[in-house]
């Protein structure tokens, strides 16, 4: 049961591995799914806020090429000198040179685009307010008009601020997005006109300035328009920063026009604000109207303006989320299938080896069960005593020698006691050898004497250390084997051996009358010379025996030698020192356990050998 509790946490456990692992993994695939998209349309709004930079980059420099083609042209460069040296003299017509300056510029408005049409086709008349949205003019460094198409709109504070710092520096500056006096977006370039070079080689200095405007909306902004996409919420800004606001100089999808929105550039959570604050980077963030966008941003070089390249994130990814669901739903799916298919084989499995497991057991149960009844056969024709006692010395097993003997059925021993079974007796000589097993959990072998069934027994007792299957640790075996008849007939045995021995020493004294009972003295001083030696007892019985028997070769000697008072001849003293091997030869048919017949032979030797 425990097996298969464990097989089943095991199992549950290895799946719910799975499962989180293989979740993990799904979770990991989509977030990569995910960022690859992202990662595409960083490098598709890349490429088109490039490419949209690059187009106004070189819009602008057109206009600039234009204008510079203009104030390198020598008569145009001679003329405006001439002009700036007679900016003191009244003078009733006008000069050749404006005429010839005012042709020129036209022309070259007309061509460049610098020129609107004529609201009427022809002349304007001077009563006729009318402003274009496209001009050229050439304007001297007293800051009055030269030559001009027409429509030029008049010289405000912020344009001539301009052209002062352009006649001043001698560089080229362009004059900002900003509406004209139609509301149009408009975009200006000034580029210096240098005098022709002085003699000396003198630092040329600005003399004029050319001054071009064009309308944004009609050349500038289309250049921010896709002119193929298949998507709805793409849209390329033109911003640019003033102080603390961000403008916004193109139109916008919502229907702002040009240079009329504006927004806080310190916005943490704004598209725009950010994508000023660090060109060139790709984000998700919020835009002007509030929507998620994907956007990236970049700075265009030498100019104030910024290209914002962005699109909702709803179209943007619209198609990779679904992608992205339809991965993870399928993958789940695929997981729960796996799953279970998994729980599926393992069900069959285990049940296949459950079943397995069981015919084993039955087998095994059968084999045990027919080793427990050979078991329970050999246990119950023991005639030994084989009983099992717990910690407490209370009866656990006992055999059916055992219960035979004492009338009992061996499960009436079950939780008794040695005292109530066997006699306070009996259990006292059983608990002593008990406790040394317990104590230093080794095997203990003795002889006791106790009483059974008020008669007393000889047992060969042996008590084994044990563990029960319960935990038990201070069980304990007993054995008793009864040895009570083989006791008694070694004892009789003894006795009679005894016996013998007292009738060889009465025949000794018969035969030899002044040697009675010198056997039985030899004997008992022997006796207290080994005791005194602490000599083990089969020395002791080999010593008694020996010096009971010691004279029994007199009995080969003559009775005349034996009990003659003279002096004995050299043949009668060599015949009495036979005596030990008269002795052994007497007894050397008699098989004695113990070295007697040796022992009998050294009874005329010295200390000293």
């Amino acid at each position: 049961m425990k097996d298969h509790s464990r097989s089943v946490f095991v199992g549950a456990a290895t799946l719910m591995i799975f499962v989180l692992v293989a979740t993990g993994a799904i979770v990991r695939l989509t977030r990569y799914e995910r960022e690859r998209d992202l990662g595409n349309w960083q490098l598709t709004l890349g490429v088109l806020a490039d490419a949209k930079a690059g187009l106004v980059d070189k819009w602008v420099e057109a206009q600039f090429a234009v204008l510079q083609e203009l104030a390198d042209n020598g008569s145009v460069q001679l003329y405006a000198q001439q002009l700036d040296r007679r900016l003191d003299e009244n003078q009733s017509a006008e000069p050749a040179e404006i005429s010839y300056l005012r042709n020129l510029i036209r022309a070259t408005a007309e061509r460049q685009g610098f020129r609107d049409q004529d609201p009427a086709g022809g002349r304007i008349n001077a009563n006729v307010a009318w402003h274009a949205n496209n001009a050229l003019t050439l304007i001297d460094r007293n800051l009055r008009i030269i030559a001009a198409t027409p429509g030029m709109p008049e010289l405000d504070d912020s344009l001539s601020k301009a052209l002062t710092e352009v006649l001043a520096s001698g560089h080229r500056a362009l004059f900002d997005l900003h509406q004209n006096a139609n509301g149009r977006a408009a975009v200006g370039f000034l580029v210096p006109v240098f005098g022709l070079q002085p003699q000396g080689g003198a630092q040329p200095q600005a003399i004029a300035v050319l001054y071009g405007v064009r309308d944004a909306t009609e050349t500038l902004f289309p250049l921010l328009v896709a002119q193929k996409t298949v998507n709805h919420t793409d849209e390329t800004l033109l911003v640019e920063s003033k102080g603390d606001l961000i403008l916004y100089l193109s139109p916008l999808a919502d229907g702002t026009p040009a240079v009329k929105k504006s927004l806080a550039a310190n916005a943490t959570d704004l598209a725009e604000a950010e994508g000023l604050r660090r060109p060139g980077m790709f984000g998700r963030l919020r835009d002007y109207s509030g929507k998620e966008t994907l956007f990236t941003s970049r700075g265009l070089a030498g100019l104030p303006w910024f290209i914002i390249q962005k699109i909702d994130v709803a179209e943007a990814l619209a198609e990779s989320q679904a992608h992205q669901r339809f991965l993870f739903v399928s993958l789940i799916l695929f997981l729960l299938l796996a799953s279970a298919l998994m729980v599926a084989a393992w069900w069959y499995g285990s049940t296949i080896r459950e079943r397995r497991t069981a015919q084993e057991l039955l087998g095994t149960s059968r084999q045990l069960k027919a080793q427990t009844e050979l078991l329970q056969a050999i246990n119950n024709h023991i005639t030994d005593f084989l009983f099992l006692l717990d910690g407490q010395d209370r009866f656990v097993f006992a055999n059916q020698a055992l219960a035979t003997g004492l009338g009992m059925s061996p499960p009436d021993f079950q939780g008794k006691n040695l005292t109530s079974v066997l006699g306070p007796h009996a259990a006292k000589a059983l608990q002593t050898p008990c406790q040394v097993v317990r104590q230093e959990n080794r095997v203990v072998a003795l002889e006791m004497k106790t009483i059974f069934n008020d008669t007393v027994h000889d047992f060969l007792a042996t008590f084994v250390p044990v563990a029960l299957e319960s935990g038990e640790r201070h069980a304990v075996l007993a054995s008793l084997h009864d040895v009570t008849l083989l006791e008694e007939t070694r004892r009789k045995k003894d006795r009679l051996g005894r016996q013998i021995v007292a009738a060889l020493m009465r025949a000794i004294d018969l035969h030899d009358p002044y040697s009675a009972n010198h056997s039985a003295n030899t004997a008992a001083v022997a006796r207290a010379i080994a005791r005194a030696m602490e000599a083990d007892p089969n020395t002791l019985a080999t010593l008694e025996i020996a010096a009971n028997l010691c004279n029994l070769g007199k009995i080969s000697i003559p009775r005349e030698v034996l009990t003659k008072t003279g002096a004995l001849t050299e043949d009668e003293q060599a015949l009495t020192r036979q005596e030990t091997a008269y002795a052994r030869e007497i007894l050397s048919q008699i098989d004695f356990e113990l070295p007697t017949l040796e022992t009998i032979a050294q009874k005329h030797e010295y200390l000293d050998g």
